[in-house]
């Protein structure tokens, strides 16, 4: 069995990467969700992380892998979130690293896709025949499908 017969997540949201940082975090709080694909003229260009805009808070001495391990000194920093909440509304998506995720088609075999995710630490997009996003796989959508498949 392929991921044809399996239903992806509903009505996928696609960011274009000119779509602003602060736009991008109200939509993946609207939604619920941790993670938003990127699509550039319906073509999949990568997936935008909630962490990657939270890391856009924190101080860039914070950011690095030998930045400031710890913020307690400055306190409660309420104004400098703030600010930083201000600065999101003027950078871009594509300002940002976007995961690049491996891409599953309609005849990507469901123990692959099993397979891609347990290695992944987010959903992975499904690509049409012709190359454009379709929609994201997560684990609860395959397992669910497994399971009903399964009569379990």
């Amino acid at each position: 069995m392929t991921l044809r017969a399996v239903p992806l997540l509903p009505e996928p949201v696609c960011l274009s990467p000119e779509a602003s940082l602060l736009e991008a975090l109200h939509l993946l709080l609207d939604k619920g969700v941790n993670h938003l694909p990127v699509c550039n003229e319906g073509a999949w260009a990568g997936l935008l992380d909630i962490n990657d805009i939270l890391g856009e808070l924190l101080p860039a001495s914070a950011r690095g892998d030998h930045g400031l391990a710890d913020l307690r000194f400055v306190g409660d920093g309420t104004v400098l979130i703030a600010a930083h909440l201000k600065v999101l509304a003027t950078r871009q998506v594509r300002d940002v690293d976007l995961l690049d995720l491996p891409a599953l088609d309609d005849n990507t075999p469901l123990l692959e896709a099993a397979l891609l995710l347990y290695r992944h630490a987010s959903p992975l997009p499904v690509l049409g025949a012709d190359g454009k996003f379709r929609g994201m796989l997560s684990r609860r959508v395959l397992l669910a499908h497994l399971i009903a498949q399964a009569g379990a």
